[in-house]
């Protein structure tokens, strides 16, 4: 097997789509208007973006000062962290519509959106980080 075929580097830079499932049923969310699925285009863990955010955090945290650097980050500091990191890989929302209204895709937005709901934040969490979402 050629290990190109298995580049997961580059797919994870083009991003590769999740359809958002309901939380109660699984069913893919569809947008009542347009009968579309509702999805996000997401780079994975592989992707500079993801990599690069990911070294920023951590520089972050060394750049403590010493007294600080033993002590342990907050939950909140910590969830604040890993919305930020979900939301630089948010390249793309399609048929996304909260209030009304379909989402325009922003950082801002993605992180709003993953903190109002959680069970969106999990799901965009749980496909970045599976390498097979990145592979055709």
């Amino acid at each position: 097997m050629d290990l190109l075929s298995l580049d997961t580097v580059q797919m994870s830079d083009e991003g590769a789509w999740l359809t958002l499932l309901h939380p109660k049923t699984n069913a893919p969310l569809v947008d009542e208007k347009t009968g579309k699925e509702a999805r996000i285009r997401l780079a994975g863990s592989d992707s500079e973006i993801y990599r690069s955010a990911q070294r920023k955090a951590q520089n972050k945290r060394l750049a403590l000062p010493r007294g600080r650097r033993n002590q342990f980050l907050t939950a909140e500091e910590l969830e604040a962290e890993a919305v930020d990191i979900l939301s630089l890989c948010t390249l793309e929302f399609q048929d996304i519509v909260l209030n009304g209204e379909t989402l325009v895709c922003t950082q801002q937005t993605a992180k709003n959106l993953y903190i109002k709901f959680p069970w969106i934040r999990e799901q965009v969490d749980v496909f970045i980080a599976d390498r097979a979402n990145y592979l055709t």
